[in-house]
């Protein structure tokens, strides 16, 4: 392989240019550098993942008795059930996947650093700041439904806190992958994970700037207005599109990037026709976007999900599941062409040798097809109103548990697996440690297997008990919910739910664990700068690469260096397809 460099300042001007480092533990506060923003995003996420499922655990427990809360009272009750959606996914899954893509998308591209240094750093402490203080405003009895009236502004405040500092980092990981590519490198050549970065922020600019909308009419109508709006009690109704599907396939397209990465790693090949991988990616973040329905999904009788309108929603669960399906096949498809490839190197990702990355991608993925063929069969029963859902006093499934269901599979399930598979396949080059296969694996079977069990009791609850509107149609609801599922079964299902999440925080606890040892006290096996045999640019430069601005970065013109100089020998130049192809026409 030849080692062909450029200058480090080839590409985005000063938009990506990377102020001197400070190497000292001060560095860490005035950083400007990808790298340790990135970092930052992802250790305080894990934590933030603990508190959700905590949370989740309370509120899952008082749904396991008909006669009183077990654990929490009338009033803490929407508090903490609230609180463990805005932890999940504001806490844990967006600002995971964009701490990994703040690190990882400017590798990929041949950027020096992430696009707006200073922005993306301004993005995680206004993210953190504003975390703590949406804790506060909870702890002060704020947030929807809160009785404190300040609280309740404080709440708002943050969550538009949250909003902004997030959106302010997935525009510094889109302007990167647009702007700052290695020359000749083309959106067509892009990593898959680059690629499924740039979905998630474009889609993030586009639905949560709804959001930061509704949030300051929140605001004004509480804090000076009328309160025609309900008030506290009406704020939840009118946010909680963000916390369920369609919205959250935004949120794991990151996901389906880091199976695409592990899984063409794996093969040892690029797939056939690349146009259809970005662009099944694209079609998941597509039908993904949830803030058309807002208040429609929520508020009883909405002709957008009820009358003939509902088939959009139905359509939108079938884009999804059609997009995701169809990159599975394309995975699945190259996979299977590349059976009979020679044994790879020892250490080495192979099928043959699956590791924790492998494993746990490929259940994320298939997790996320699950999803959202659950989604589907659940848009249709309530538009067709099958077996008299939305009549007669059966709730419609998006009232009942069956939505805690479907959040289940794509935060504990997909989310958390697709994070464990990018955290082993990329510790490597964020750490310069491997994590430890053995606490892998076992976090990875009590994340899997917690998820399907949290999954499991309350969808069949929703499905077969005689719940009320719960908290999707109105907080104060949920505070009757002990005195109307007496004897209809619903507490067993909650409490085969509960065991689900008891057994995702012991997961959990495993990867925060395993990290500490590895990275933190040093005990994962130093690594070398491609310990995987990977394909895309990253794995060309040191593990990890040193702070600040690197003298010099590969020339590039494809996603895929390694493979391309594997098939052709020509160093780096021509693309993974196209190499390939040229590759399998040359007669033995």
């Amino acid at each position: 392989m030849t080692d062909a460099t450029t200058e480090a300042t080839h590409s985005g001007g000063s938009a990506g240019a990377v102020p001197a480092e400070d190497p000292t533990a001060f560095g860490w506060l005035n950083t400007a550098d990808h790298k340790r923003i990135g970092r930052l995003f992802i250790a305080c996420s894990l934590l933030f993942a603990l508190a959700g499922a905590i949370a989740d655990l309370l509120v899952r427990f008082d749904l396991t008795s008909s006669s009183d809360h077990t654990v929490l009272n009338a009033d803490s009750f929407v508090q903490v059930f609230t609180f463990t959606r805005d932890a999940l996914v504001f806490g844990m899954l967006i600002p995971l996947f964009l701490g990994i893509a703040i690190y990882v998308v400017p590798l990929q591209v041949g950027a020096p650093n992430i696009a707006f240094g200073r922005a993306a750093a301004l993005s995680f402490w206004g993210w953190l700041v504003s975390a703590g203080v949406l804790v506060g405003a909870y702890i002060a009895n704020g947030g929807p439904g809160g009785g404190f009236s300040d609280g309740v502004d404080l709440h708002l405040l943050a969550l538009a806190g949250l909003v902004i500092s997030l959106l302010t980092g997935a525009i510094c990981v889109a302007v990167t992958t647009l702007t700052m590519r290695a020359p000749g490198m083309y959106m067509d050549r892009t990593p898959p994970f680059a690629w499924s970065a740039l979905v998630t922020a474009s889609m993030l600019v586009v639905s949560l700037g709804v959001v930061l909308g509704q949030i300051v009419i929140l605001y004004i109508e509480h804090r000076y207005g009328p309160r025609f709006l309900g008030g506290n009690y009406g704020i939840w109704s009118r946010i909680d599109w963000m916390y369920r599907t369609p919205q959250l396939f935004i949120y794991v397209v990151p996901v389906l990037g880091v199976v695409a990465e592990i899984m063409l790693a794996a093969a040892r090949r690029w797939v056939f026709e690349p146009l259809a991988l970005y662009f099944t990616m694209g079609l998941v973040g597509l039908f993904g976007f949830g803030a058309w329905a807002n208040f429609g999904i929520t508020g009883e009788g909405a002709d957008i999900v009820d009358g003939l309108e509902g088939i959009v929603l139905v359509g939108l669960y079938a884009g999804a599941l059609a997009g995701v399906s169809g990159l599975l096949a394309l995975l699945g498809f190259t996979l299977w062409q590349s059976r009979n490839r020679p044994r790879p190197r020892s250490g080495a990702v192979s099928l043959t040798r699956p590791n924790t990355a492998v494993v746990a991608a490929f259940g994320a993925g298939t997790l996320i097809a699950v999803a959202a063929l659950v989604g589907l069969i659940g848009a249709g029963v309530d538009w067709l109103q099958i077996a008299g859902r939305g009549v007669d006093g059966n709730a419609p499934l998006r009232f009942t548990t069956w939505v805690t269901g479907q959040q289940s599979l794509l935060i504990y399930g997909a989310g958390l697996l697709g994070g464990l598979a990018a955290l082993h396949w990329w510790a490597p080059k964020i750490w310069g440690r491997r994590l430890s296969e053995l606490a892998g694996f076992a976090s990875l079977l009590a994340i899997g297997g917690g998820a399907l069990l949290a999954w499991l009791g309350p969808t069949l609850s929703g499905v077969f008990t005689e719940q009320p509107q719960f908290v999707y149609g109105a907080p104060l609801l949920t505070t009757r919910y002990a005195d109307q599922v007496d004897d209809s079964g619903a507490e067993g299902l909650s409490a085969l739910g509960a065991v689900g999440v008891v057994i995702v925080l012991v997961g959990v606890a495993l990867v925060v664990l395993n990290l500490l040892v590895s990275v933190a006290m040093r005990k994962g096996a130093a690594t070398e700068a491609d310990p995987w045999d990977g394909l895309t640019p990253e794995w060309l430069l040191p593990s990890p690469p040193p702070l600040g601005p690197a003298a010099a970065l590969p020339e590039l013109t494809s996603g895929t260096p390694l493979l391309d100089a594997e098939l052709n020998g020509n160093g780096l130049n021509g693309t993974g397809a196209a190499a390939e192809r040229d590759a399998e026409e040359v007669p033995a």
